[in-house]
């Protein structure tokens, strides 16, 4: 993996992309650190809603854990590809209540067109849910000529 990492896309990340529009700002998620397939987050999950029983609903969980394994392939793959996520699964382990959830994601195998990819979500030091899925890694079109 780290023969595949590009120091500056990791960089770039940390820098311009906490400020991404979209659900990443929406759910306060934030890149901590990033190393050669591994990445950690925050999610700053106060302002969201409660269901009634006093915890967030499970696809707040999925859709942090599914910003996270999807970014971590980025520093790993070639400048100009882009990741999807085409399988997710994801075993919730305790409730989760609004506040801080860190998350951290791992990539499990590499190759030129998918990864395999770990996610974890804590709260406090407690593991909340763990999620493993594929990453489609998709190469620019080329544009016609005309």
């Amino acid at each position: 993996m780290e023969e595949r990492f590009d120091e500056k896309v990791a960089a770039h990340m940390l820098e311009f992309g906490n400020q991404m529009p979209g659900l990443q700002q929406y759910l306060g998620i934030s890149f901590v650190k990033i190393e050669a397939g591994r990445l950690w987050a925050e999610a700053d999950l106060a302002s969201q809603e409660p269901t009634p029983s006093g915890n967030l609903h499970g696809g707040v969980i999925a859709a942090v854990l599914d910003h996270v394994t999807g970014a971590v392939v980025y520093p790993v793959i070639p400048v100009g590809h882009w990741g999807a996520t085409t399988e997710l699964k994801i075993n919730y382990l305790a409730p989760v209540a609004p506040g801080i959830l860190r998350a951290e994601a791992s990539v499990l195998g590499l190759g030129n067109r998918s990864a395999v990819v770990r996610g974890e979500a804590y709260v406090e030091d407690r593991l909340v849910a763990a999620a493993q899925g594929t990453i489609t890694i998709v190469a620019p079109r080329v544009q016609a000529e005309t």
